[in-house]
């Protein structure tokens, strides 16, 4: 089915379009949709289960976009069409080692007495940099050991894992880089109380899970019932036994319920754009006028959804550490969601530097933003992998009050004070020796929307910014 839309993208990108289902159905995905709408006008789908019923109301506007489609394309069926031809593939496969069922070095021994061959080198002695260069160039026999995310391969782009017994026996995930990083930074010890408010499809789940080692206690909570049950069987294939899937919409969780509010860890990767996805990326076009207005209608709706996931997970009570994440490069989804989120909590959170528990990753998010310098993002010609973007927020602590009555920190709410005081000093015209008006070379530069006063990022501890909050005060965590 994913194959059939694939070689079908391009009429079915129009098709989408032209029946504005993805403005009107903001929890869709374009992905999502592309294979739902091709199983509902080619396949066999005589009936919506699950997130299918999303798209089966629009079912009528979806049979009356095909047929405008066919119709200026003068043919009668969809497969007189020239089918896309897929560029060949050019970013590394990934592989995570399923920690719960094996550890790296049988899964390393039983690679090695098949075709391929390890090729090791020193962490400490090569850069980022040099890394990504390897796997620029190298032959399909070879693999590497990842430069960032402990117990993951790399291999060859046209090395397919798909129906291997590591895979088939879940000793092994195939799940890219880049969405294991959230599971990485959010990093809850053994024997936390955890949710995962987005859990579908549960990749993200089992690597809490793995770094748990099975110990405490995680909540996958996802709306989508069908999603939800293959989830459940994915968790068990996985060999998790501390995860529970919970089928309820995350923000009709009450922070109160004596089940939920126990929760120390909180990981929110909402429905986003996706325009951070390789594949994606690579089937992009130009777009006119028309679309780019649609486009960003749906972004404001998402961006609304996913500020409304990310305050509700704030509003928990015990709640210490929470990761905001997102495999889109839109600003609108990243730095703008998590600058509103913490401005709404500004005496309560901050953003905590990435690099306190990946100091490794070279690539933060935008400067423009107070939060920006403190949040991940992987960029998928840079790092290999698909573009993401992270950001680690954590409750403001007794720690972090002290350090703040010794002088060596600030208080959140005194940090934006100073950011506004500062900024208001900043834009007040300098007065010439002669007392004349300022030229117009003096005046201040015109602020993007969302964008602090000053695109200077000061990384002083507690720091925070009109729009925001972020710093890197506090009690250092547990890093692995």
């Amino acid at each position: 089915m994913t194959q059939k839309t694939l070689d079908h993208l391009k009429p079915l990108k129009q098709i989408i379009y032209n029946s504005k289902v993805l403005l009107e159905e903001p929890r869709l995905t374009k992905n999502m949709a592309y294979v739902i709408a091709f199983d509902m006008l080619f396949g066999e789908m005589r009936e919506a289960r699950g997130v299918a019923r999303m798209m089966f109301k629009f079912s009528a506007r979806l049979k009356e976009s095909l047929a405008k489609y066919l119709a200026d394309n003068n043919v009668k069926d969809i497969t007189q069409l020239k089918p896309e031809t897929p560029k060949s593939a050019i970013y590394p496969r990934y592989v995570r080692v399923n920690t719960l069922k094996a550890t790296t070095e049988e899964v390393i021994k039983v690679l090695e007495a098949e075709r391929f061959k390890l090729e090791e080198y020193e962490a400490g002695e090569i850069s980022q940099k040099t890394f990504l260069k390897k796997l620029r160039s190298f032959r399909p026999t070879t693999f590497f050991r990842d430069y960032h995310v402990p117990d993951m391969l790399v291999f060859h782009p046209t090395v397919m894992f798909h129906g291997h017994h590591l895979e088939k026996s879940g000793k092994v995930v195939l799940q890219d880089k880049a969405s294991c990083l959230p599971s990485l930074l959010l990093n809850p010890p053994p024997g936390s109380t955890v949710i995962d408010a987005c859990a579908a499809p549960g990749m993200k789940t089992s690597h809490l899970a793995a770094l748990m080692e099975n110990d405490g206690k995680i909540f996958a909570v996802d709306i989508h019932p069908e999603r939800c049950k293959t989830m459940e069987g994915l968790l068990k294939h996985f060999g998790t036994t501390c995860t529970e899937a919970v089928n309820l919409d995350f923000v009709q969780i009450s922070a109160d319920d004596e089940r939920y509010s126990e929760a120390t860890h909180i990981l929110v990767d909402p429905t986003c754009s996706g325009s951070g996805v390789t594949n994606k990326l690579r089937n992009s076009k130009k777009k006119n006028r028309k679309t780019a207005e649609a486009d960003k209608q749906r972004l404001q709706k998402l961006k609304g959804l996913q500020a409304t996931l990310l305050k509700h997970a704030m509003s928990f009570p015990k709640v210490e550490r929470i990761v905001y994440s997102t495999c889109s490069l839109n600003m609108e989804e990243d730095e703008e969601v998590v600058q509103e989120a913490i401005k709404a909590f500004a005496s309560t959170f901050v953003v905590r530097p990435y690099s306190k528990v990946l100091p490794r990753w070279k690539g933060s998010g935008k400067p423009r933003y107070a939060v920006g310098p403190n949040c991940l993002r992987s960029f998928p010609e840079k790092h290999r992998t698909n573009g993401f973007f992270v950001a680690v927020i954590e409750r403001f602590t007794s720690a972090d009050a002290e350090a703040a009555q010794n002088g060596s920190a600030e208080a959140p709410e005194d940090a934006v004070a100073a950011s506004l005081t500062e900024d208001v000093e900043k834009e007040k015209p300098t007065p010439s020796a002669n007392g004349e008006k300022p030229s117009s070379g003096s005046k201040k530069k015109r602020k993007r929307k969302g964008e602090v006063a000053t695109e200077h990022w000061s990384a002083g501890p507690g720091f925070q910014a009109e729009e925001s909050a972020g710093g890197s005060a506090g009690k250092k965590k547990r890093n692995n």
